[in-house]
């Protein structure tokens, strides 16, 4: 019998537009912890017809919820580097946020270590830089105190979160999610050649923005902050104003707001 592959693209990314045939630009969107790849289906729509838009699937939810949870960062950077290679040599950006903003700075830095500079433009979002992160052990609270935190963070899962039997799907994906989150530790900066663009709402808890130009040590060569209106969440309630923040960024783009 035939096993599947770990690392086909159809088991990890999700098109968030019409397929194009020749993108002038693939945009890679890494979620937040329990997030899943559904959260950026509306983003191809706002953007260039030519870019096509693509959200990574985590294992272990949606589609993927038989498959075992991922709970390490060097398990899940490999697979999704290994995704990615095939694209190589085309233009190619990272969005990621929250935990999502250090898999996709990884991923950067592990596809720069094996091909050099590849990617041609990173954003991470929603996250203070791996030397400034606050050390955390929320995947090892109860349920009953990570539901509270979950509510802390994001009150509109307030809903979900009161139905027992979601409940008991979600808590074991989230709190892997957290530990993986949690256990990542980078000490030392490690600048990446990409153009680096850190972004986060105006009221987000956990980074404010200084802990965004704290980024500025993993950067190399351009790199700029963007503030939006908003919480942890904003990129969705304001998703119109994220994605055009995202567009005045892409290679090719007249220039930069305060780049270097």
């Amino acid at each position: 019998m035939r096993t599947a592959n770990p690392t086909s693209p159809e088991r990890w990314l999700r098109l968030c537009n019409t397929p194009v045939q020749q993108p002038r630009l693939r945009l890679v969107c890494l979620p937040h912890a329990g997030g899943t790849a559904h959260e950026f289906r509306s983003w191809g729509a706002r953007l260039s017809s030519d870019v096509a838009v693509y959200a990574v699937q985590y294992p272990g939810r949606q589609d993927r919820f038989v498959e075992p949870l991922v709970d390490d960062m060097g398990t899940m950077v490999e697979r999704i580097v290994e995704v990615l290679e095939p694209w190589i040599g085309e233009p190619l950006m990272l969005f990621g946020h929250s935990m999502g903003a250090y898999i996709a700075y990884e991923v950067a830095a592990e596809l720069e270590r094996r091909h050099g500079q590849v990617i041609d433009l990173l954003a991470v979002s929603g996250a203070a830089p791996p030397h400034r992160k606050r050390r955390g052990r929320i995947h090892e609270l109860s349920d009953t105190e990570l539901i509270a935190d979950l509510k802390r963070v994001n009150a509109s899962l307030a809903d979900l979160l009161a139905q027992p039997e979601l409940v008991k799907v979600l808590l074991p994906m989230i709190r892997a999610d957290y530990r993986l989150s949690e256990r990542y530790e980078r000490h030392d900066p490690l600048p990446v050649k990409a153009p680096l663009v850190a972004l986060s709402g105006n009221a987000d808890p956990e980074v404010d923005r200084s802990g965004l130009e704290a980024w500025s040590a993993f950067a190399n060569s351009r790199f700029d902050v963007i503030v939006l209106q908003g919480g942890h969440f904003y990129l969705f309630d304001g998703e119109a104003d994220v994605t055009a923040a995202l567009a005045a960024h892409l290679p090719g783009a007249p220039h930069w707001s305060n780049g270097r």
